[in-house]
């Protein structure tokens, strides 16, 4: 039976969600005539219906060969209306009121492979690690640093959700502990990391893990917050701590979305924390929830963008990818790009349609949005309104795409961005600042002027991948590089330069290991005052993957 979820869309329509009690599930005949009113209704302004309707046309003449019949084209037709005028929503779900999902639509089973496989054999890579042989996509966890104790979640065998600590006082280990069951990559399904967990300690010292989402499941029905196919297998689940500061029990909150996919979250000076993901599948709105202070259960979201098909061609529907990061006590910047979407799911992998970088930023003392000049924003933001008002960099206008993009914190308090621009041939981050109350870009990204690495036998390192100063009087770093001969390499440096220089010039004192035909990552461990306690990095050549602390010149193995 669908399982379906009530939520509130006040924030996209100024009506109020239309409440409906039945006495039993509406005839098919009642549904039906209903159904077709609102389609009528709506299309006169809507071109989006007529195009749905050709494309599930086309496919009734192909005798439904492939994946997309009609019977799938209809589905996005009710997902669509579902996700768009909210009045259809009381009429969907008295009709489908005790129906399972495939009494509804005469779909086959879902294909989300390939099944994953146990790998024959592991590739070697140091020792030293904290974490098992990990799947998915390369990455450091989402940790939290509370007193002297580190709290680290990472997504485990399976896709599950696995959390663990360390004291770096004591050098004492906690876990890991399964905190956790994921929907994501069970059965037949591929590994997904749509849904990796980020994790929070509030106040009370409970621990919050939200994890696991990649547009829910067929039982959950259809997405309120969302124009697109609803299903693409995974919930997202948010636990808390049954007792403060203790890993070992996890309770499950039905405050979020089953929908949502992606997840990143911050705490703010004062409790309150506030998790950002993408309502659903591609064509989805972003939303933040808040938690306040002193409470368990996140709030109902907020929607921060919506997606709009093309006038021209409403089969392609444009759309957004967002990054957050907190910037102050009070402050959250909010950077994003376009993303070009379609209802054929069809993308092209050399740029997946992902164009610009959009600023603005969040204050979470009355919940305003506004963008780089101060001028406040009105939610939700379309494609229309982000060119208008937080467009910091038009990479479509220059010929070439923004594959990522992320906010900056400079030192000297500008407001930046940055964005990966792809083009032939190249690939690199650059900065875009705002300065005299208009954007620049193509910048050098910050501390990379006027930096040389040496390495150990004193030649020069041509590719850094990254450098964090430790705490140290600043003249000790931690980096990432690639040698001579193309191996990845982790190690501690020392800085040769003057303090009385703009040149930084660094000297690579002890290699920790080196690894080729690897990928490597590092994520700092910062304290309130933004000193460097740890690092967590992560090393990954072919299938094997695994996740090291860094303390105090050493590895700190579980």
């Amino acid at each position: 039976m669908i399982k379906q979820i009530k939520l509130s869309i006040a924030a996209v329509v100024s009506i109020t969600v239309i409440s409906f009690s039945a006495n039993g599930a509406m005839s098919e005949k009642e549904y039906a005539e209903k159904r077709a009113a609102l389609i009528i209704k709506h299309s006169h302004q809507d071109s989006t219906f007529a195009a749905l309707k050709n494309e599930k046309q086309k496919a009734k003449e192909q005798s439904d060969k492939g994946s997309f019949t009609s019977e799938y084209w209809r589905l996005r037709i009710d997902q669509y209306l579902y996700g768009q005028y909210i009045e259809f929503q009381p009429i969907y779900d008295a009709y489908i009121d005790g129906k399972k999902f495939n009494e509804i639509y005469d779909l086959p089973a879902e294909d989300l492979g390939p099944k994953w496989q146990k790998p024959e054999r592991l590739p070697a890579i140091p020792k030293g690690h904290f974490t098992d042989n990990l799947p998915g996509n390369t990455y450091t966890g989402w940790h939290q640093l509370v007193g002297d104790t580190v709290y680290i979640t990472y997504q485990g065998h399976l896709t599950d959700p696995y959390v663990a600590s360390y004291n770096l006082k004591t050098d004492k280990w906690d876990g890991p502990y399964k905190a956790g069951h994921s929907t994501l990559s069970k059965g037949d399904r591929k590994i997904d990391s749509h849904g990796r967990p980020i994790i929070e300690v509030d106040n009370q010292g409970y621990i919050h893990i939200v994890y696991g989402g990649h547009g829910g499941e067929r039982e959950d029905g259809l997405n309120p917050f969302s124009i697109d196919t609803p299903h693409a297998g995974g919930r997202m689940l948010h636990v808390v701590s049954a007792k403060p500061y203790d890993l070992s029990s996890f309770i499950q909150k039905d405050d979020i979305s089953p929908f949502a996919s992606y997840t990143k979250s911050y705490k703010m000076a004062n409790g309150d924390i506030y998790f950002f993901t993408r309502g659903g599948t591609h064509k989805s709105p972003w939303l933040y929830y808040k938690m306040k202070n002193g409470t368990q259960t996140f709030e109902q979201p907020v929607i921060i963008s919506w997606p709009t098909p093309q006038k021209d061609d409403p089969i392609m529907v444009d759309t957004h990818y967002i990054n957050p990061l907190k910037i102050s006590d009070t402050e959250i910047a909010i950077t994003s790009l376009w993303h070009a979407c379609n209802f054929k799911e069809y993308h092209d992998k050399t740029h997946y349609n992902r164009l610009n970088l959009y600023y603005m930023v969040l204050d979470t003392t009355d919940g305003s949005f506004y963008n780089a000049k101060k001028e406040k924003l009105a939610l939700p933001l379309t494609l229309a309104s982000t060119n208008q008002h937080t467009l910091a960099y038009d990479s479509e206008k220059a010929g070439e795409t923004s594959f990522g993009t992320k906010p900056l914190v400079l030192e000297d308090g500008r407001t930046a961005a940055a964005y990966e621009a792809r083009g032939k041939d190249y690939r690199e981050w650059r900065m875009a600042l705002f300065e005299n109350g208009e954007w620049t870009h193509g910048h050098p990204m910050p501390g990379t002027v006027n930096r040389t690495l040496f390495d150990i036998n004193g030649k020069k390192v041509k590719k850094v991948f990254g450098l964090e100063v430790l705490k140290n009087n600043g003249d000790t770093a931690a980096v990432t590089y690639q040698n001579n001969r193309g191996e990845s390499v982790f190690a501690i440096a020392k800085q040769t330069s003057s303090g009385s220089t703009k040149e930084q010039n660094w000297q690579v004192e002890k290699a920790y290991f080196k690894v080729a035909k690897a990928k490597l990552q590092m994520k700092p461990v910062r304290n309130q005052s933004g000193n460097v306690e740890a690092l967590i990095l992560n090393v990954r050549k072919g299938v094997s993957q695994r996740l090291y602390l860094w303390h105090d010149g050493k590895f700190r193995a579980n």
